[in-house]
């Protein structure tokens, strides 16, 4: 991992944008560095701004080397990126912020047996490769439990199994591999820690708190969160932990879940960009896309301090119409829509952010926002059964079909 200050004037290549790109291309710029780009799928949207956009597949190791040799570093803002890519970008330029991290959370037996040597609270789980596996393990695990890809990756699903009879079901679902049969903890909060590290030093942004609807899509992130002292003294001692055995420079979050007697657990880790972390944008004195950049860049990291309270709403697709009425009759309120042709026939896809600011506390932000309804109301839901589709704001999944294996030669 290299430790060496990157200068501006310097050429910064960003692999793998997703919905912090344009963000965090406009960040690089205002940094006084050069941005290449390199995408799997063209982007003209986000990447417009860019001094080089190369678009080709992860797996063409003559462009990904061509791209290599333009840049001083590359980063990736999201953890979709394959590992091995990574590692053969190395072989021509610095990648700052190093492979290790990625290898382990897009591997969900590795994140675990990581989370397991830090000492820390998961739900229980096992591996299984057949049906008769699960069958075997249930006992153990208890129900409801999930069974879900070992493998991180794109459009993946997981199935919840809720008794005996749901076990047959299974059979379809698993196909080849190794899978994670895990406990199903019910809990009543959802909270993410997002912090930087550069290797020695590491900073935390103040707690968010994360709203989730019946089909676990993301609804609204709130900051600061309120919990209670010890809680939030232990949450900060196990990412600081992360911090410290991750073999990474760079932002990362560290998810949590809380059950209705207190017990806390760790849900994941991320080493990358999160949507979570848009919050800050108008609620703290540094963006994560700045604090990413002193990390990989050789700058002292500056502490995030909360300059007001706020929520961050994520706009659906379907809720378009309904937040441009708000546009036009909230003053503390701040709007982002994205222009994304190739998901507006989605009504589950990203729209924007709308950040609620401005009152003196966040009782009184969140009456403003169900007094317009805009969230309180049913989104369509996607199809149903026992099989549970992530949500790429949450998860690791990205919005394109592409898979990715180990580099080959054009």
């Amino acid at each position: 991992m290299a430790n060496e200050p990157l200068y501006p004037g310097k050429t910064v290549g960003l692999i793998g944008l997703g919905h912090n790109g344009g963000a965090l291309i406009a960040a690089v710029k205002r940094a006084g560095y050069r941005v290449a780009v390199y995408v799997d799928h063209s982007m003209p949207e986000t990447t417009r701004a860019a001094d080089l956009t190369m678009v080709a597949n992860y797996r063409a190791k003559d462009t990904l080397k061509e791209f290599a040799m333009s840049c001083d570093a590359i980063l990736y803002p999201t953890a979709t990126v394959d590992a091995v890519v990574l590692e053969y970008l190395v072989k021509f330029t610095s990648v700052p912020q190093g492979a290790n991290a990625l290898e382990i959370c897009q591997d969900r037996l590795m994140e675990r047996a990581f989370l397991d040597q830090l000492n820390v609270n998961v739900a229980p789980y096992v591996t299984v490769i057949s049906l008769d596996d699960v069958y075997q393990s249930i006992d153990a695990i208890g129900y409801p439990a999930l069974l879900k890809p070992i493998q991180r990756g794109l459009g993946e699903k997981s199935m919840r199994i809720e008794r005996q009879t749901d076990i047959s079901r299974a059979a379809d679902f698993i196909d080849t591999g190794t899978y994670l049969l895990e406990s199903w903890i019910d809990h009543t909060n959802e909270y993410t820690m997002v912090a930087v590290t550069n290797g020695q030093d590491t900073k935390m942004f103040p707690l968010t708190e994360l709203v989730l609807d019946d089909h676990r899509k993301l609804v609204e992130v709130k900051t600061p969160a309120a919990v209670p002292d010890d809680m939030l003294g232990e949450m900060k001692r196990i990412t600081n932990n992360v911090a410290k055995n991750l073999q990474y420079h760079g932002v990362f979050t560290v998810n949590f879940y809380v059950t209705s007697n207190g017990n806390l657990y760790v849900k994941g880790i991320q080493p990358a960009l999160s949507v979570i972390g848009n919050v800050f944008d108008n609620t703290a004195t540094i963006s994560q896309e700045e604090q990413f950049l002193r990390s990989v860049t050789g700058r002292p990291l500056r502490q995030p301090v909360i300059t007001q309270p706020g929520l961050m709403m994520v706009v659906r697709q379907a809720q378009r119409e309904a937040v441009y009425r708000q546009w036009l009759l909230k003053d503390n309120w701040q709007f982002q829509f994205f222009l994304n042709d190739k998901h507006d026939d989605d009504p589950l896809s990203l729209a924007g952010f709308v950040w609620v600011t401005g009152l003196d506390s966040q009782d009184k932000l969140q009456n403003q926002v169900d007094d317009t309804e805009v969230w309180t109301n049913e989104l369509p839901s996607e199809a149903g059964g026992d099989t549970l589709t992530g949500d790429p704001l949450l998860d690791l999944a990205t919005d394109h079909d592409d898979d990715q294996a180990e580099p080959q030669d054009n």
